[in-house]
């Protein structure tokens, strides 16, 4: 295997910090001077190859105008060649790792893990699930970038699901993770980052715990990074028959905890057509 930059060992959805390597204002007109396929080009000559194969691009998502960047930044997922193992599938199924990419001008900044074995593609991301500007902030105000990808699948279809948000620092014209989280894929739990209300910006967890889960809440600080602002054990049960997601059923909890819902207050009204109630200590729609 050949490539222009060594990848390392990197902890799983660990992004290093991506320095700029040009700090040209874009006022002299070089951002708007970047093609789309010079930056692809750039990112698949820096990567791997196997056996002649290059890197797939499955995402290109230009950073430049949504966060106002110093310069021209770019971000870019990529598939690497190789292949993975599959509960499903006896065979190996096509696909390396999932590559990472901050891309200044035409520098990218790679991340991806290298799995050592079979069992360790349960825990590497192979596969790009979003990748979207968010905003902390009202009318498109304080954008953060969210990536979501996933490892290889299990036999019982099990797989992780990586979440990350990254900043943009516009001193040190870089951008660098903020919160990043691994949940499991078949027991209903969830990374969510809210993207309107009254908890607009934050993101809540919600993992298995026995019957019930634990819900977390974290909120972006003075530091930047994400703190966690709330904990307990949730009323909402694993197998309840509840359509709605453990966030959304433990919505009126949740606010209640963090002083911003009352009893007697409107219920949350999570997708329109729900006439919300409250059963058990956790919301549904009848």
């Amino acid at each position: 295997m050949v490539g222009s930059r060594s990848p390392g060992r990197l902890s799983v959805l660990s992004m290093m910090l991506f320095g700029a390597t040009s700090l040209q204002s874009s006022a002299d007109g070089s951002a708007g001077q970047v093609s789309a396929t010079d930056i692809d080009r750039s990112v698949i000559s820096s990567l791997p190859t196997l056996h002649e194969k290059n890197a797939d691009i499955v995402q290109h998502l230009d950073l430049t105008r949504a966060f106002e960047t110093k310069s021209h930044w770019t971000f870019v997922a990529a598939v690497l060649p190789g292949s993975h193992v599959d509960g499903a599938s006896e065979e190996p199924v096509n696909g390396g790792p999932l590559a990472r990419c901050f891309v200044n001008d035409l520098s990218p900044h790679c991340t991806y893990t290298t799995p050592s074995g079979d069992m360790s593609w349960f825990s590497t991301p192979i596969e790009l699930y979003a990748a979207e500007v968010v905003f902390r902030g009202e009318n498109s105000t304080l954008p953060l970038l969210l990536v979501k990808a996933g490892s290889a699948h299990g036999g019982d279809g099990g797989h992780s699901i990586y979440t990350e948000l990254f900043a943009y620092y516009r001193q040190a014209n870089e951008f660098k993770s903020v919160f990043s989280n691994v949940t499991g894929s078949n027991n209903n739990q969830q990374t969510r980052f809210v993207k309107d209300g009254p908890l607009r910006g934050d993101v809540i967890v919600d993992e298995p715990s026995g019957c019930c889960y634990r819900v977390e809440v974290f909120r972006q600080g003075p530091s930047g990074r994400y703190a966690r602002i709330l904990a307990y054990r949730s009323s909402t049960v694993y197998g309840d028959g509840n359509p709605l997601s453990v966030s959304d059923s433990e919505m009126p909890e949740i606010m209640r905890r963090l002083g911003i819902w009352h009893q007697g207050d409107p219920l949350p009204i999570p997708h329109p057509g729900c006439e919300p109630v409250m059963r058990r200590g956790e919301e549904w729609c009848e």
